[in-house]
Formats: structure tokens, C-alpha cells, sequence
């Protein structure tokens, strides 16, 4: 049964139809107008959990043959577009995860729903992003590479003006974590619905990673948050995925509503950043990168729970060990004050 048909019936796709249904919508000769009719068949079935690790490999095999692998590596990135407008928790994350001598690739973009996405943060910075060529070299010498991935998968180029023509999210707003060109050992995903949480965690088993967490934040945020109970599930090698709730008042953290993490332009989340960094804000902002951090590192196995977690990035924070990293970087640096 040809593609079309298969999409029409609302058929699942196997890894070679897949393959072709991307080399479709990446294709510079096929007219928009059929990727549209494509890629809205496809938005309308219910995807397996089978189909979202097949286009996902589809993805990263359209641009790299063979994935490049750094030991221990990990990625701390959500999904976007849960309108929360919320500073740059990841980004800020990041600096304190590479500082325990995790060696993280961040692989971020530009922003789509709010006022500063990772990549918008970094040129505020006078931060670099990072090749995949250069990778290495840079996790050799910092600890911590950029990735934007609009320089990952130019390709990708082909399938923004299709998703612009779409009223209703497609599979796209959920892929963008797991395409890290890199094979990472480790990742946490934010994600801001809770419909794909088992398929999205399975998917990072499949591409081999040895621990990995997804979670949704409590009232809608793509990361833990402080107003609820976190959704969390886990992966570890060679083992079922296990889901749970974690709560901030688990780990000794306060309570805040989501809105007291709202960010704003580019230059204002780097304030913030900052001062997280530098150990003078102990508001709900340092709270919230203290719970994404002490997860991340129960990830990345530098501690063995996510209460140690938390616990190190605190020290990490206090002892101007993660402000230390951010200054490694090139950008602007900064004074420890607190």
C-alpha cells in the first residue's frame, strides 16, 4: 500500500515508510501543498509508540550516518510551547550540571512561544554555540557545549513553513529533544502534556540511553516545577520504565506557583541567570534550577538520589563552583558574590 493510502487509513508506519514520509517533507521538490496533506494525515492518527522511535531515528539518520559519541554525555532540554514564559531553567541548569563534571551538549534553538529560547540566552551571554564537528574539543576543554539547531538539521528549514500552515501541533513540537546529533548516555526532557509521556520515555530507551527521565511539570510546565506533583518518568538500561510523582516539599524545596519563575527578554533572563549563579537570588527562580539540577544529576549517576541531587547543586551553587563554569565559557563573566 503506498504512502498516501497508509496515511489516509490512518495506518501505522513501519522504519522504511517512515524514512520515506521524512524524505518527503524534507524534500526541496515536492510542492508545500502535498507535504501539508502529508504531514495533517499523519497529525491526525493517534502515533504509536513504534512511530515516534522510527521518525525520530528517522530524523537524526536524514542528517548524520552514524551519530557521534562522547562518553557521559547528557542533554537537559524541554519541548517548548507551554506558554509559561518562564526564564531560561534549563540553560541555567546546564552550567551547574557541567560543573560537577558531567560533560553536557545542549541542544536548544531559538524561541517559538516565549521571549528568550536557549539560543536567544546565549548570544545575550556573548556565549558561542558549538559544531558538532567542534563538540568534542569544547567538552575537552569546558565541560559543556551549545548545539542551535537550526545548525544541527538545516534541513529542518524545509519543514517550518509547512507547520506554519498547521492549526493543530504536529509531531515536530515534541521531536526537537530527541534529535541531539549526538549518542547521549544520559538526558532529562521536559515535556508540557502528559499524552506522550510513556511513548516519549520508551523512545529514549530505544535510542539507548542509560538513564534518562521525562517529566511534566506540575500545571503544565516542559520542567519541574515547585506548584505540584511533577510527573516522572524514568529509564534505565535494560529495565522497564518506571513512573512516579515528586513533589518540591520532597526534597526540602517550598512551594511557588509557576508564575513566580516568569522571565522575560533575553537581556532580563541573563539577570537572572546570573544571580542564581553569582548565590544572591534564593527566590523560588534558584529553587526551581536547584530541582531540574539535583535531577539532572541523579540522571547523569553523580548521585544516587534526587534528594543528594539537589543537595549538590545547593553546594554547587554556594561554593561558586557553577558560576566558575559559566565563566569558563567566553561570554561575560561575573564575580561570585554570595
Amino acid at each position: 500500500m503506498e504512502l498516501q493510502a497508509l496515511l489516509k487509513q490512518y495506518k501505522p508506519l513501519n522504519q522504511q515508510q517512515m524514512n520515506a514520509f521524512i524524505e518527503l517533507l524534507l524534500s526541496e521538490d515536492v510542492k508545500d501543498e502535498v507535504k501539508i496533506e502529508y504531514l495533517a494525515s499523519f497529525s491526525e492518527k493517534n502515533i504509536t509508540q513504534e512511530e515516534l522511535t522510527y521518525i525520530v531515528k528517522s530524523l537524526i539518520h536524514s542528517m548524520y550516518d552514524q551519530q557521534p559519541y562522547y562518553p557521559n554525555s547528557m542533554c537537559v532540554c524541554g519541548t517548548g510551547g507551554d506558554k509559561s514564559n518562564s526564564f531560561n531553567i534549563s540553560t541555567t541548569v546546564s552550567f551547574i550540571i557541567a560543573s560537577a563534571n558531567v560533560p553536557v551538549i545542549k541542544h536548544g534553538n531559538k524561541s517559538v512561544t516565549s521571549s528568550s529560547g536557549s539560543t536567544d540566552l546565549l548570544n545575550a551571554m556573548q556565549i558561542q554555540t558549538t559544531s558538532v564537528g567542534q563538540t568534542p574539543s569544547q567538552l575537552d576543554d569546558t565541560g559543556l557545549a551549545f548545539l542551535s539547531a537550526t545548525e544541527t538539521y538545516p534541513i529542518m528549514k524545509q519543514i517550518q513553513p509547512i507547520r506554519k500552515h498547521m492549526s493543530n501541533p504536529t509531531i515536530f513540537n515534541i521531536t526537537g529533544p530527541m534529535i541531539n546529533p549526538f549518542k547521549l548516555d544520559y538526558q532529562v526532557m521536559g515535556v508540557y502534556e502528559t499524552s506522550k509521556l510513556d511513548k516519549i520515555a520508551q523512545t529514549l530507551a530505544d535510542l539507548g540511553r542509560k538513564k534518562a527521565i521525562v517529566v511534566y511539570g506540575a500545571n503544565g510546565m516542559d520542567e519541574a516545577t515547585l506548584s505540584g506533583d511533577n510527573i516522572i518518568y524514568e529509564v534505565n538500561a535494560n529495565e522497564s520504565v518506571k513512573t512516579y510523582t515528586l513533589n518540591a516539599n520532597d526534597v526540602g524545596l517550598d512551594y511557588a506557583p509557576n508564575e513566580d519563575l516568569i522571565g522575560g527578554t533575553p537581556a532580563e533572563n541573563l539577570e537572572i541567570t546570573k544571580n542564581i549563579l553569582n548565590g544572591t537570588d534564593r527566590s523560588a527562580k534558584r529553587d526551581v534550577v536547584v530541582l531540574n539540577a539535583g535531577i539532572a544529576l541523579y540522571v547523569s549517576e553523580q548521585v544516587t538520589t534526587i534528594q543528594e541531587g539537589v543537595n549538590k547543586a545547593q553546594k554547587l551553587i554556594d561554593e561558586g563552583k557553577a558560576l566558575a563554569q559559566y565563566n569558563k565559557m567566553g561570554g561575560k563573566t561575573y564575580d561570585y558574590i554570595g
